[in-house]
């Protein structure tokens, strides 16, 4: 299958973001959505003595409930556009700093904040249309957890579920991310594409094998299901 460059046309406005994917009427978003919600609420022990960071966490669809569960949140979100909403929502919270940048620097970015015991997550498939290396990402929330007895929780979508699943999603949010393309989208492979030059991985059970070993860390919990996968792992 052949590889399409496109300078991409769709645009992250938080609003709309906020109207067709955090309200969505499509069953397996919503049931994904409020998944990893509910798995933070209930799985992360003693969360109020626990510092939560948000990475790529875009115009804070999560930032109030983490705000009321944990001691305090670090927000961590590069694109312009989201920023904005993030920052809003943030001062209405008072247990919570916005930080602006690269993920991928996160050690940098989070040098003068307080880390110990850290929950860093990584929330709706972000691993998948990462901006830039996403390994990269996945290396710095390793580190900081391993060096400050902190914890990563990943949520990613699964290859399985792209052609049942992730094609009917991404025509309900159409107008966010365009057009799905599917003489383009490589199911195999797990990697959608859209006709306005959107990208996304949906992990295969190999790629997902892959990040779980390299975390190598203690599993404290995993939920599979047909269209996504949450992956929960300690350093202490």
């Amino acid at each position: 299958m052949a590889e399409v460059s496109k300078t991409p046309v769709y645009n992250w406005l938080p609003q709309k973001y906020i109207d067709l994917v955090e309200n969505t009427a499509n069953p397996m978003l919503s049931e994904y959505q409020q998944a990893e919600l509910d798995y933070m609420r209930t799985r992360v022990e003693q969360p109020r003595g626990k510092v939560f960071v948000d990475v790529g966490a875009g115009y804070g669809r999560v930032l109030s409930e983490l705000s009321r569960v944990s001691r305090s949140v670090i927000a961590v979100e590069i694109d312009e556009e989201m920023l904005g909403e993030l920052r809003r929502r943030a001062q209405a919270l008072p247990n919570v700093h916005v930080v602006q940048g690269d993920a991928n620097q996160l050690s940098d970015l989070l040098k003068n904040h307080d880390m110990e015991k850290p929950v860093f997550i990584c929330l709706q498939n972000s691993l998948g249309t990462w901006k830039g290396d996403w390994e990269k990402v996945v290396k710095e929330m390793k580190r900081i957890a391993q060096e400050r007895r902190g914890e990563i929780f990943l949520s990613l979508f699964c290859q399985e579920g792209l052609k049942d699943f992730g094609i009917d999603m991404y025509r309900t949010a159409q107008d966010l991310v365009g057009e799905p393309d599917l003489e383009h989208t490589d199911f195999e492979r797990g990697i959608f594409r859209s006709k306005s030059g959107y990208k996304s991985q949906w992990w295969t059970k190999g790629q997902r094998e892959v990040i779980r070993r390299f975390l190598d860390g203690q599993k404290v919990g995993e939920v599979v299901a047909p269209a996504y996968y949450l992956l929960h792992t300690k350093y202490f």
